[in-house]
Formats: structure tokens, sequence, C-alpha cells
């Protein structure tokens, strides 16, 4: 049975034709990640709200460091979750912040309403961009990406480090690393390509605008997590860990990290499934985009296109480069390594996803989620 079929959707000045498929017979889609992009909405923010794994973990962090603290929060969103848990928990005082003047406006309102608008303060703008009447004793967030540093968490909380935040002080989350583990995609789709369903068309679409035009926007695979039995036909190997961000150390949000993958199945390399893991507090067991259901989904970093024969064994070395974009904020990323297959000779793959997209159907992947002429 065909699962994808081409629909359209609308990029600036232009139709666009994209790889769909019907939701009740794909067991792995695609969808866009739009952590990294002004384009959140209340679909988005009750999905996040809804990650009981992810709200558990950053409550208990919450009560378990803000009691007698002055606290601030980057990203309190209009419902203000981790400003309204930190005064609950006895902060002294919490300074909510907030960038989208309606979400700032709602959530004064909502602190107002549960009673705490005397120890909770909106401060409306980018945390980068604000000063406070003094440093705080802790940082809590919630700008974790679908890579561990993507929606910016490195450049942002290494500024809160610097110019808000106590020496000493304490920030929740305590610590992520960006994930890679080697894919069989053909594996995953048993055969389909990949399409995303219709009721993401508009995510795309406002992704596309906030940039200007089309490009290759990295995307996610929804179906992989917490489903052993997709893990073991598509995973050839175990995870390895890149672009490690201590945000209770030092942190360097721009770098270059080494790792090997050794193949543990037999299947056709397609490309990497990245995931993150994170933990909440520094004694706790992390969460594990790769393997656990989650609100943060791995992303597909294609490499090869039909895919290339594997056995266990087999390695593939690379190296993944995380640099700073034009904006300052977000993260653009490089892969560059090889396929070593015993009795042939090392295969060079590479793959790059920037915030601001420079290429449109740039590879055989997005050239089959995207059909039509290439170029931009």
């Amino acid at each position: 049975m065909q699962h994808s079929f081409i629909a359209e959707l609308a990029a600036p000045g232009r139709k666009v034709p994209v790889r769909a498929c019907d939701l009740e017979s794909s067991p792995v889609f695609l969808l866009p990640s739009i952590g990294e992009y002004p384009v959140y909405d209340d679909v988005a923010y009750e999905t996040m709200i809804k990650d009981e794994r992810r709200m558990g973990a950053y409550a208990e962090a919450v009560r378990r460091y803000a009691p007698g603290r002055t606290v601030l929060d980057i990203g309190t969103g209009k419902d203000a979750v981790w400003a309204l848990a930190a005064a609950r928990a006895g902060a002294r005082h919490v300074w909510a912040v907030e960038v989208i003047p309606k979400s700032a406006q709602i959530a004064q309102e909502t602190i107002a309403e549960a009673g705490f608008a005397d120890r909770i303060t909106v401060v409306e703008g980018l945390s980068t961009e604000i000063e406070l009447p003094e440093p705080v004793d802790m940082c809590v967030s919630e700008i974790i990406g679908t890579l561990g540093g993507s929606e910016g968490a490195g450049s942002v909380l290494r500024d809160a480090r610097k110019r808000l935040v106590k020496p000493g002080g304490v920030f929740i989350p305590h610590r992520s690393v960006t994930t890679a583990v080697a894919l069989d995609l053909g594996a995953a789709g048993r055969g389909e390509p990949l399409g995303f369903p219709p009721l993401v068309f508009r995510y795309v679409e406002e992704v596309f605008a906030s940039v200007g035009r089309p490009f290759d926007l990295r995307v996610v695979l929804e179906g992989l997590q917490d489903n052993p039995k997709i893990q073991e036909r598509s995973y050839l190997s175990g995870p390895v860990e890149v672009e490690p961000l201590e945000f209770n150390g030092d942190l360097d949000p721009e770098g270059t990290d080494s790792a090997e993958l050794t193949f543990t199945g037999e299947g056709n390399f397609s490309g990497l499934a990245l995931g993150m893991r994170l933990w909440a507090a520094e004694d706790d067991e992390p969460i594990d985009s790769l393997v656990q259901s989650s609100s943060w989904t791995p992303v597909y970093a294609p490499l090869a296109e039909e895919g290339l024969p594997v056995r266990p064994g087999d390695r593939f070395e690379f190296d993944f480069t995380t640099t700073l974009s034009d904006d300052g904020v977000h993260p653009d990323y490089a892969l560059n390594g090889e396929l070593h297959r015993a009795g042939g000779p090392p295969v060079p793959l590479s793959w790059s996803s920037t915030h601001q997209g420079d290429g449109f159907r740039a590879n055989p992947f997005y050239r089959s989620l995207f059909p039509g002429p290439e170029g931009p």
C-alpha cells in the first residue's frame, strides 16, 4: 500500500510540492523541527506541557533548588510554569523573561490570578538584552532543542552566566548532550519514502516564512521513540555523544567533537538519528530522546540516499562541528566522516544544517521530500 503522496504547501512567493503521508498507515513520519523558529503556538505548548517525563524532571529540580533563592526564568511562556513553580517552592523573587509580547501579557495575568504578582516580575524582551536589579541565585530555562543546543541554549545561558546569575549560581537544566545513532531509514519506514502529515504543513510554511524562503529545514522522525520493534530494525549501532553543554560548568556552544559509531546490525546505512540527553539536575537519570517517548524527537541527518550496506563491526568515524549562525544565538551544524567497511576503501559522507538555510533540495533526501526542480 502506498503511504505517501505529493501535495503542495505555501512558501514565500510560490507554491512548493511536498511529500505528504497518511498517518493511519505510516508508522514513522516526518515533522519539522520548530523550536528554533518563532512559530510556537498553543498546540506546540500543549505538547510540551503534556510531556510527563520532561515536566516531572524539571518540577523536581525546581522544588529542590528554588527555596530561599532569587530565580531567573528564561522563556517563561504564557503559562509561566516554572516561574510559578519556583514561587510556590519558596523562591524569594522570580524574574520571568518572555520575548513574545502577547505571551508576556498573558503570563502577567496568569501570575496575578495565582496570587504571586508581588513575588514574580515579568520582563518582556530577550534575556540577552535585559538587565536585572541584581544577579540571581538560580536560572531555569526550557530552551533545549531537538539537538541539545539547537534552540540557542549554549549562547543564551552563557550570557546569563556572565551577566545575570551570581558566580556559582544554579542552572536548571544541569547538562545536555546531542546523541547520534546509525539509522536504516528504509527499514524504519518499511521501504516507503517518508513525508509530512498534512496537519503540520502550516508549521513548515511558517518556518519558511520566518527565514524568507524555502530551504532544507531540519526534520525530525516521529514514531521511533519508545518503540523497540522499530528501533531494533532501524538502529544499526549504539549511540555516541557530541555537543556537550555544561550549564553548571564551562559552557562553550561552539566546537568540534570527534566520534565513532560501530555497527552492531546488518542493514543499509542511510544517515543518523540525532537525539538529545538531558539532565535536569546533576544526579538525575537523563531524558533520552532517541529511545524514550518525549516532546523532543530525533532529528534525521541524511548521508546516503539508497543506503550503504553495512555489517556488524563496520565503523563510521566523524567530526561534528557546531558554530553560531549569523544571529549569534542559534547554531549551525556540520558533520564530516568516513564509513569504514571490511574489504573496501573508506566512503566519505557529510551533512550540514544551518539555522538560516543556505540551500534548497540540496541532496537526494530533500529532493524527494520537496520534489521539483533544483535550485532556490
